[in-house]
């Protein structure tokens, strides 16, 4: 059987966890089965000097509405270029992306389309859950990659054989790292032996930040000297980040709460944490808490959407209501108090991801669905 021609859909290269994913698999898939090329509505970010320089990149932009004369002339050229390259398989990864390819990839007839969901729906208007559902129909198959993800897309009547579950996938050491202390203490002036607990994500209200911030005031007012960094970039909630600074003052915790903006060496600022909490009111499957668990540290999460099949409450971290800066207190003072059983969390989250959440797990799950697509023309 000659090499089967993927096109994989993404919005932009800017860093995040469905980007890193999606370069993940597209540089991983087997070069003697697959020919991959990339189509994408930016041809911008960080995240596109690391995708193999073989795989040609597409741009198709789309101005505003889908439905305005540019981005319809767009469409057609893809479904154009869809057919004249004889592409086999179309996998699209995120709403826009969904909503854009998929209805030109089956205007073209030819190939098997994948829609990739990688959240619940939160942040998704009435309107575009109702797109969404469309561009699902049209799919062939739909990936999500948690069990959350899956039932969500069942409640909006997305039919359950073409839902496949394809959890996200990380590198993992083979020997834990050993924590250090340099670089991101230097930097900011934190003394060794400080405890150092980080927050990273994408700096959005859905994230949960002002209660990480609370919970820091609860442990400052216990007397505890430690030091919580907000690792993440500003998002299109453009006041959000100043809002949570305006918080951070009003709390008191000048000094305490850091915020760095976007990081390109999250892998090494891991080396010099404690822990990772992550607060998120809404979550699908966090990249942010399996890098974590595959450095080997503990995590404080919030028990929602996905994150529940990351972490095992008690054996690699401890899972807290969402909303609640008590309950989030109240697990990093027993994670700081603990030290032994920090250690022991970290470990046995470092070897979950070993087992379940690896990148050659996903990537053969991804090229598994594409031979049975391919072979079920």
């Amino acid at each position: 059987m000659s090499r089967l021609k993927v096109l994989k859909f993404l919005n932009h290269f800017f860093i995040g966890g469905t980007e890193r994913q999606f370069v993940h698999v597209a540089n991983g898939l087997d070069p003697s089965r697959f020919e991959v090329e990339i189509g994408c509505l930016k041809r911008d970010g960080p995240l596109l000097e690391i995708l193999r320089p073989e795989m040609p990149v597409h741009l198709y932009p789309a101005k505003g509405s889908f439905y305005n004369s540019h981005s319809l002339r767009s469409q057609f050229r893809l479904a154009k270029d869809i057919r004249s390259r004889r592409v086999d398989i179309v996998h699209t990864y995120g709403w826009y992306p969904n909503v854009f390819a998929i209805p030109p990839a089956r205007l073209a007839w030819r190939p098997k389309i994948i829609a990739s969901i990688r959240d619940t729906g939160a942040y998704l208007t009435s309107s575009k859950v109702r797109a969404l559902k469309l561009a699902c129909a049209l799919a062939d198959s739909v990936t999500a990659n948690s069990e959350a993800g899956r039932a969500w897309l069942l409640a909006q009547g997305v039919k359950e054989n073409k839902v496949e579950v394809i959890r996200n996938g990380v590198t993992v050491p083979a020997q834990a790292a050993p924590k250090r202390e340099g670089g991101i203490r230097r930097e900011f002036g934190i003394p060794a032996g400080v405890p150092l607990c980080a927050c990273i994500g994408r700096v959005v209200s859905g994230k949960g930040i002002d209660f990480y911030l609370r919970a820091a005031r609860i442990l400052a007012e216990q007397g505890r000297d430690v030091r919580f960094l907000m690792i993440g970039a500003i998002s299109t909630e453009k006041s959000y980040q100043s809002e949570m600074e305006i918080l951070a003052r009003e709390l008191k915790l000048d000094g305490r709460v850091i915020f760095t903006g976007e990081r390109q060496d999250v892998g090494q600022i891991l080396r010099e944490l404690d822990m990772v909490v992550h607060p998120s009111l809404t979550e699908g499957l966090s990249n942010v808490i399996l890098e974590a668990m595959a450095s080997g540290l503990p995590v404080v999460a919030t028990r929602t959407g996905g994150t529940p099949e990351l972490v095992e409450d008690g054996k690699t971290g401890f899972l807290v209501p969402p909303a609640n800066h008590l309950e989030i207190a109240g697990a990093i003072a027993h994670l700081l108090d603990n030290s032994q059983m920090a250690l022991a969390f970290g470990e046995a989250g470092r070897q979950r991801v070993i087992r379940e959440f690896s990148i050659d797990r996903m990537l053969r799950q991804t090229e598994a669905l594409y031979m049975r697509l391919a072979e079920n023309d």
